[in-house]
């Protein structure tokens, strides 16, 4: 997936994708380790426009997806969407003749994607952008319950009648300490 410089007619244009989550290798790995499940296709809007050199993408993403739930275990799906802001820059003779090297960056370059011949390959940035969507831990509802910790029932459906242990006892013997205090 990639844009030609000479596509911006008047340093603006407007691009529509629509993409199967296979395309993408990170999300192709994630589906088939059964992390997520892409309902439908990723929708793209991508807006760019170039000022001298640099091409600035501003873009949204809008997806569907399935995860199971890390508190009670249920399959569920979400919509995911997300805005980002991208920089692209041409990479310098300079940066090519150093190769593999270690070279030290500003701190204004640490968020450029650099580009050659003027073409800009999408696919690896459109695809860390898909990445950042995704929630970390993803939970069917916020007021889940989740499961037993002792029978593993789920509560979201009946409330179980096990003996439920505090999570963390270390500072159990403290709460019957009485400690004497003097008047002055």
């Amino acid at each position: 997936m990639h844009l030609e410089l000479r596509e911006l007619k008047d340093g603006c244009l407007e691009q529509q994708y629509c993409c199967a989550p296979e395309r993408f290798p990170i999300l192709k790995d994630f589906q088939e380790n059964g992390q997520v499940r892409f309902e439908q296709p990723i929708d793209f809007q991508l807006r760019l426009q170039k000022s001298g050199q640099i091409v600035e993408v501003d873009g949204r993403l809008k997806t569907q997806a399935g995860f199971v739930c890390g508190r009670c275990l249920q399959p569920f799906e979400a919509e995911i969407q997300s805005a980002f802001a991208l920089t692209f820059t041409p990479l310098s003779s300079a940066q090519e003749q150093n190769g593999d090297e270690d070279v030290e960056l500003e701190a204004d370059e640490l968020n450029l994607i650099y580009f050659q011949d003027d073409q800009l390959e999408l696919l690896e940035p459109l695809q860390e952008q898909i990445i950042l969507a995704l929630p970390i831990s993803p939970v069917c509802d916020p007021a889940c319950l989740g499961l037993c910790p002792v029978c593993g029932g789920d509560l979201n459906i009946k409330k179980c009648s096990c003996e439920k242990k505090p999570f963390n006892s270390k500072f159990s013997t403290l709460a019957g300490l009485k400690i004497d205090q003097e008047e002055p």
